[in-house]
């Protein structure tokens, strides 16, 4: 049964390299401002497929860059395009709660989300929230508002 498995873990292997190099062959003469997030995001997720998960992100190793550039695997500047791509995402803000472990490279944790983090994703997604449903104003509201003008312009 185990020698069934490796030619075809080999073959996944082998397609997922030549995934990777044909992605990285895409990006290579553009501009950082020409690179999308998602297509730099596709290179990590081809390389570390049960790390940066979009449908249920986990929130990331504090320095994770640093340990993408340690295996020389990604440029740099393709690195910092699709972590910032992943870590704004609604998803991932929405995942990082105050006390969740954060997961490394290898699959383990390293560390906790400390609470302040967890309030900047809060805060956030809130201000997400605000762009995209911004409070309404009756007419009602806006003349109750001008005649509060008006009598605080006649007492002065």
């Amino acid at each position: 049964m185990k020698s069934v498995n490796q030619p075809e873990q080999q073959n996944k292997k082998a397609s997922s390299a030549n995934d990777i190099e044909q992605l990285l062959a895409d990006l290579k003469g553009r501009s950082n401002r020409d690179i999308l997030g998602h297509e730099a995001l596709r290179v990590l997720r081809t390389l570390w497929p049960s790390i940066f998960r979009v449908s249920s992100p986990r929130p990331l190793k504090v320095g994770i860059d640093k340990d993408i550039a340690e295996t020389s695997l990604v440029p740099d500047n393709i690195t910092k395009i699709a972590l910032r791509c992943f870590t704004r995402l609604d998803q991932y803000l929405e995942s990082t709660r105050a006390g969740r472990p954060r997961i490394g490279l290898d699959g383990k944790t390293h560390g906790k989300v400390r609470l302040d983090e967890a309030v900047n994703a809060d805060m956030m997604l809130y201000a997400r929230y605000c762009r995209k449903n911004p409070q309404r104003v009756f007419v009602g509201q806006l003349r109750l508002a001008t005649e509060a003008e008006r009598k605080v312009d006649a007492e002065t």
